[in-house]
């Protein structure tokens, strides 16, 4: 055990997706008996998640976190059954434009509106994503039909040929929204200046607790900005390895493992699991 403060956590940010979660949902039940192992400390969880906020509340209720999440990268922040208490839009003329760019390209996209996602494209394209979400996508019959401002649009392109329209949307409509590749077919569109790190940094202090009392835990390179802010940082052993230069421990185990790993090092005791034995 390092020597550590380990009253001083009042607050476990987790990434989701490569983090807390495996592939295939990977570790789910460790995951689960970890964050319990939290509350009882005392601790606060959420989770900051690029997923929309649909596509994550299944998780949720099973992971039992009843706390604000972050989700879309940081553009909305909210709990199961209520309005965002935080959320970052793209102004609605603005992503109308941006819509009329995307339609030509032929590939299909999706307006995320709070905690829905909506697209114009019917059939097998939309019906597949909803299945790769676990999640129904409402259809419209066009993109103006959609009321309200998005946080976010998602483009799903062939793999070989996201790297042109990348650099093609970067071109076009920076520094106005934020563009990045979140997965070698996927590109998402986001309010400019939206980030995990802005989001916890709002969540920390709606909750009244300080920066140092923040542990981060990430794997990506999209958690970085998240774990620099926080006053603890960690990482899970598939993490990136520019994060694991730039935290102060790293797990020996991935996944939900390394999260728990990660939790009694800085939480102090150990995580029970059925069958375990004595927790704590």
């Amino acid at each position: 055990m390092m020597d550590r403060d380990i009253c001083n956590v009042k607050l476990l940010v987790c990434d989701l997706d490569g983090t807390l979660t495996g592939p295939a949902g990977h570790g789910l039940e460790i995951a689960r008996h970890t964050l319990d192992f939290c509350r009882r400390k005392g601790i606060r969880v959420t989770v900051a998640t690029g997923r929309a906020f649909a596509a994550a509340e299944r998780l949720l209720v099973y992971l039992g976190i009843d706390e604000p999440i972050i989700t879309n990268g940081g553009a909305l922040i909210a709990r199961i059954g209520q309005p965002p208490v935080y959320e970052k839009t793209i102004d609605r003329n603005l992503a109308q434009g941006i819509a009329l760019e995307l339609q030509a390209l032929g590939y299909p996209f999706f307006f995320v509106v709070q905690k829905h996602m909506y697209t114009h494209v019917k059939g097998q394209p939309a019906a597949e994503y909803s299945e790769a979400l676990g999640y129904d996508i409402n259809i419209v019959g066009s993109i103006r039909d959609i009321r309200g401002e998005p946080t976010q649009i998602v483009l799903r392109v062939p793999s070989e040929e996201c790297d042109g329209i990348l650099r093609g949307l970067h071109a076009r409509w920076l520094p106005r929204v934020k563009v990045i590749k979140s997965l070698p077919h996927l590109i998402e569109i986001q309010p400019s200046g939206v980030s995990k790190a802005k989001a916890v940094e709002f969540l920390a202090d709606y909750m009244n607790i300080d920066r140092e009392q923040v542990l981060a835990i990430g794997d990506g390179l999209n958690d970085l900005d998240m774990l620099m802010w926080a006053g603890m940082r960690a990482a899970v052993a598939n993490a990136h390895e520019i994060v694991k230069r730039n935290v102060s421990y790293v797990s020996k185990m991935p996944y939900a493992e390394g999260v728990r790993d990660i939790i009694e090092e800085f939480a102090g005791g150990q995580v029970q699991m059925p069958g375990a034995g004595t927790s704590i």
